[in-house]
């Protein structure tokens, strides 16, 4: 187990009570005194507390100081926070917790401040407790991944703005578009998308391979929507000058390790036309088989695939945005996404990544990891987020792809992606799993089904609302 594994096992309780505390809290419907909230929030977020960033810039570790004091909290408050409670405690039961958590907060705040109070100021530890912050995890999944903007526009309502999106495939495309600005607006999105057809994004022409994985269709990203991540002298917009952070997974396949001849992708699937509403239930299913094959070859044979987080390394943030997302969306034998164009520095960062990890081809973030939730979660716990250094984050992960009987046709390939989602969604505070969505194959909804798929949504989300709104509050001083 790696130290950080070690440490989301130590600190996954603590996650869990502080969710369960909304929820008591929320139903409790005001019986529960707000100071005996706040301090059951602050002890809880002390105890998860492992590094913090002093003003010097330098992290202070101070898991080790506090170690006594999460235990103790934890045996306080598991009979009634924890995860085997079949109900949720009431508010008188929380006020006598809180009446103990709060002396046993104070007394290690003193003892780091002894310890540790000439490398740590109390008022940047105190930061670290109070302030949360937001991390969006947006799923993979074509047309299904709508139902983000429903999220993109009720956290905006709501005054909640992410800190740090993750996404994978589709998710990551609009996790994109999200990125490029602080405030969302989500009127402008279908005049995107009335500027676009299925043949400006697709085309079935052949086309080299350099860094991408073949497949049967070419995604043309750059020619579609490439003015919108522009700078006013006509360069690209790189990760690393996106309004808000922004990982993005990519799939990297090793060298020597794929099950079969590189164009042997382009005839997985038998795609005659680019617009999928052309295609018929008929051509989907026969081509499934195809989908279905290269997911499996890729995810069960050891050793083929490797994630990559565009984003999390200073290099790979110096990647062209629309390139990321772009690699992330391209589907085994059916999407292929390149860099082909006469750029010298996107070749040579593909070349050196491509290199240094011994990898043959990029595809699908979604191959390996549908859901970025741990991505982000380890991304957060080793740097910390950009700015202002912190590691107290509340993370929503929405998955838009997961298995429903209602739509037996992509069960398959929804029940591969769940496979990777089951190990990562408890890095999230929140897991939702949309009960409605778009076809995948409706990259481009029209405006009355975008419109009746982001209510939909909105309303599915309006249940998690008042938690996510309880957890990100800011926390009172003890």
């Amino acid at each position: 187990m790696s130290l950080l594994e070690s440490r989301f096992t130590e600190l996954l309780p603590l996650h869990e009570m502080e969710l369960r505390l909304a929820r008591a809290t929320i139903a409790a419907m005001g019986r529960l005194d707000r100071k005996d909230e706040a301090t059951l929030r602050y002890a809880l977020s002390l105890a998860r507390v492992w590094l913090v960033r002093a003003p010097d810039g330098r992290d202070v570790a101070v898991s080790g100081n506090l170690r006594a004091y999460r235990a103790r909290l934890h045996d306080l408050l598991a009979p009634l926070l924890g995860s085997d409670r079949t109900r949720l405690p009431e508010a008188f039961e929380l006020q006598a917790s809180a009446r103990v958590a709060g002396p046993l907060a104070r007394t290690a705040l003193t003892e780091l401040d002894r310890d540790l109070g000439h490398r740590l100021p109390a008022a940047a530890l105190d930061r670290e407790v109070r302030e949360r912050h937001l991390v969006l995890v947006c799923g993979g999944g074509g047309g299904t991944g709508y139902v983000h903007l429903a999220a993109f526009a009720l956290l905006e309502s709501a005054g909640l703005h992410p800190s740090l999106i993750a996404g994978s495939s589709m998710g990551a495309v609009l996790g994109l578009f999200r990125a490029r600005e602080k405030r969302f607006d989500l009127a402008r999105i279908p005049e995107i998308l009335s500027e676009l057809t299925y043949r400006k994004i697709f085309r079935i022409t052949p086309q080299a391979s350099q860094y991408g994985l073949p497949g049967a269709m070419r995604i043309r990203l750059r020619e579609a929507v490439g003015h919108w991540f522009l700078h006013p002298d006509g360069s690209p917009l790189r990760l690393s000058e996106l309004a808000i952070p922004l990982l993005v997974t990519v799939t990297g396949i090793r060298r020597g390790r794929l099950p079969r001849p590189l164009e042997e992708y382009e005839r997985l699937v038998r795609i005659s036309d680019p617009d999928p509403s052309k295609w018929g239930l008929g051509m989907v299913a026969a081509n499934m088989r195809g989908m279905v094959a290269a997911f499996t070859e890729l995810i069960q044979i050891p050793n083929v695939a490797q994630k990559l987080v565009f984003g999390a390394s200073e290099e790979t943030r110096q990647a062209d945005a629309l390139d990321a997302v772009g690699f992330s969306a391209s589907v085994p034998g059916v999407l292929h996404y390149d860099v082909l164009r006469d750029d010298p520095r996107m070749h040579e960062l593909l070349t050196g990544l491509l290199a240094r990890h011994d990898l043959l081809r990029l595809c699908d973030g979604g191959v390996v990891d549908n859901v970025p939730a741990r991505s982000a979660w380890r991304f957060v716990q080793r740097a910390g987020l950009p700015g202002s250094g912190s590691r107290n984050t509340v993370t929503l992960a929405l998955d838009c792809f997961a298995p429903r009987l209602r739509t037996p046709l992509w069960l398959p390939l929804q029940q591969i992606a769940a496979a990777s989602v089951s190990r990562t969604r408890n890095y999230a505070h929140v897991y939702h799993p949309f009960e409605r969505t778009l076809s995948p194959l409706q990259i481009l909804p029209s405006p009355r089904a975008l419109e009746q798929i982001i209510r939909s949504a909105k309303e599915e989300l309006l249940e998690e609302l008042p938690v996510l709104q309880r957890l990100l509050e800011p926390i009172p001083a003890l």
